[in-house]
């Protein structure tokens, strides 16, 4: 299937980029990892192998992308991790099935070697050389992008340059030389970079717009390829054979089918399940330097290795916290909810007296939000309604004292404006985030 998707009939054409880093040894680890007959979705991502593939698509963030749109960078960063974590989940699961024989007999490491290899080297060394390769083309295409909106004063259309490929495929040619604006909606439709070994480009300029082509099913994006990097931090979009479609079908989700939303969203890089295994060494660093440069207003309460979550309490919190038997209660419940938050990898301040707008509790990853601890199906609409409407916050927090499925259909039919978003979990199993938003 990925053969097929990326354009691949034989072995790798010599247009393809080398790979920067030697994986010969991580795919050694990592088999002989496997033939411990590990079971769980984490098990299946050797740590060396998920690192060196990682390592392999960050190295297209380029230097100057890192100086231009710092914060871009650290998306795109974020998200080839989640691709990697699911690209070498994919193979490994692929690999395990073959440890044992027809007749259920585990085979010797050998005979196992002998079929498992051809798959890492495949999914290594085949198919990554060309995610390297349009990782490349994207992550460039993606800055691009925002100097394209930064200049549009100056230069307002973009332009579709021809394929520089020697014998470019037809399925492009039918927009080539378009001239619209920069925010026109055909290219959010379509884009150079799309398709698979895609050598067409764009270029700003100030000639006329032309007129809107008509592309056909042959014209459409390739699946991984059908969203804009420059917007949601992604080189490989949502619809690439690794990814799940939904949270349920995820391997590493661990969420109860019956007391869940049927629209929680896909949201893998901010996924606490999914941080142990994305999270990298300079992603916990830099973090843990944010967290010890918290001046002296602030007390550092905790900070959490394995996902770089933290929490921070504002002095007057503390103060206000000790004036009455109410006072120490409410805040003893908001600190342990806090807790939870920064061990499931967000980052929390627990803000004074109210924080800035005088009645939200928080931010969690620098939004203003609202802690609710409830048992009850009815509060939770009321609660939700206060933080967006009254309150001003984008996110609520609630800690869910009861397991009954209503509980789930209540959030399930909270109408969500863009940008809000509700993070639930239950008393009992706080490290299980559940996150609802819409995008």
């Amino acid at each position: 299937m990925i053969d097929s998707l990326y354009g691949i009939t034989g072995s790798v054409t010599d247009n393809r980029a080398e790979l920067p880093f030697d994986l010969s040894r991580p795919i050694e680890d990592a088999l002989q990892s496997l033939y411990k007959r590990h079971s769980t979705a984490s098990d299946l991502v050797p740590e060396e192998l998920f690192s060196s593939i990682a390592k392999t698509l960050n190295s297209a963030v380029s230097d100057d992308l890192e100086r231009s749109y710092p914060q871009l960078a650290d998306m795109i960063r974020s998200n080839n991790n989640v691709f990697a974590a699911f690209k070498v989940h994919d193979q490994c699961r692929r690999m395990a099935e073959l440890l044992v024989d027809d007749e259920g007999k585990l085979r010797t490491f050998e005979q196992w070697r002998q079929m498992a290899e051809p798959i890492a080297n495949h999914h290594n060394k085949v198919w990554l050389r060309t995610e390297y390769d349009t990782a490349l083309k994207r992550a460039n295409q993606a800055k691009e992008w925002m100097q394209f909106e930064d200049e549009m004063d100056v230069l307002p259309n973009l332009r579709w340059v021809p394929s520089t490929a020697a014998k470019p495929g037809a399925d492009h040619m039918a927009f080539w030389n378009t001239v619209l604006p920069v925010r026109h909606p055909f290219w959010n439709e379509h884009r150079p970079g799309d398709r698979w070994g895609c050598q067409c480009s764009l270029e700003s300029t100030d000639e006329p717009a032309t007129e809107v082509p008509e592309g056909g099913a042959k014209d459409r994006p390739a699946p991984g390829l059908d969203n804009n990097p420059a917007k949601d931090g992604k080189l490989f979009g949502d619809s690439h054979p690794y990814l799940p479609k939904d949270c349920h079908s995820c391997p590493f989700y661990a969420g109860e089918e019956s007391n869940t939303p049927a629209n929680r969203t896909k949201d893998c890089a901010n996924c606490s399940y999914l941080r142990k295994v994305t999270i990298t060494d300079k992603q916990i660093q830099k973090a843990r330097r944010e967290y010890e440069e918290f001046g002296k207003e602030w007390r550092r309460d905790m900070f959490d290795e394995s996902t770089g979550g933290y929490l921070v309490t504002h002095s007057e919190r503390i103060g206000k916290s000790k004036k009455s038997k109410n006072e120490v209660e409410k805040f003893n419940k908001e600190h342990a909810m806090c807790i939870n938050l920064a061990k499931a990898g967000y980052k929390v301040k627990l803000l004074k007296d109210g924080g800035p707008l005088g009645d939200c509790d928080i931010t969690v990853d620098g939004i203003l939000a609202d802690l609710k601890k409830t048992g009850s199906s009815g509060q939770i609409e009321k609660y939700a309604g206060d933080t967006f409407k009254k309150k001003g916050g984008k996110i609520v927090v609630f800690e869910i004292e009861s397991r009954k499925a209503i509980i789930a259909n209540v959030i399930n039919g909270i109408k969500l404006l863009k940008g809000q978003k509700i993070i639930y979990y239950y008393s009992d199993t706080p490290a299980q985030m559940h996150v609802v938003d819409k995008k």
